[in-house]
């Protein structure tokens, strides 16, 4: 029975860890602008969550490797980033689960990405 018990407890911790792990997507500047913020929000909501760049801005032709939420219930996000002008660009119903390559695009104040 306790040896059942111990199986069951090691099984359940490798559920958790593997529900919990973290999900990385590559997020590649192709605006013509500086992104300096980016925000992920469960899809049709507004409850932006925190920025994803941090304190750091994303150049013209850079890449940078970000954490993002990762819940395997919800994989539908919406997704906005803001330019160093202020002005804040909104990509809809991005399936986070999936993605593991995101580029953004902005030219003439329009905005839309590559999703891969």
């Amino acid at each position: 029975m306790r040896k059942t018990f111990a199986l069951f407890i090691l099984i359940m911790a490798v559920a958790c860890q593997a529900l919990a792990a973290e999900k990385r997507i590559l997020f590649i500047n192709s605006a013509d602008q500086q992104i300096k913020q980016i925000r992920l929000a469960p899809a049709g909501t507004k409850n932006w969550g925190a920025n994803l760049l941090d304190k750091y801005k994303l150049h013209p032709g850079k890449k940078i490797d970000i954490a993002v939420p990762h819940d395997q219930g919800n994989c539908m996000w919406d997704l906005r980033y803001v330019v160093v002008d202020k002005l804040g660009y909104t990509i809809k119903d991005v399936d986070i689960c999936k993605a593991v390559e995101i580029e953004l695009f902005l030219k003439n104040g329009e905005a839309w990405a590559n999703i891969k």
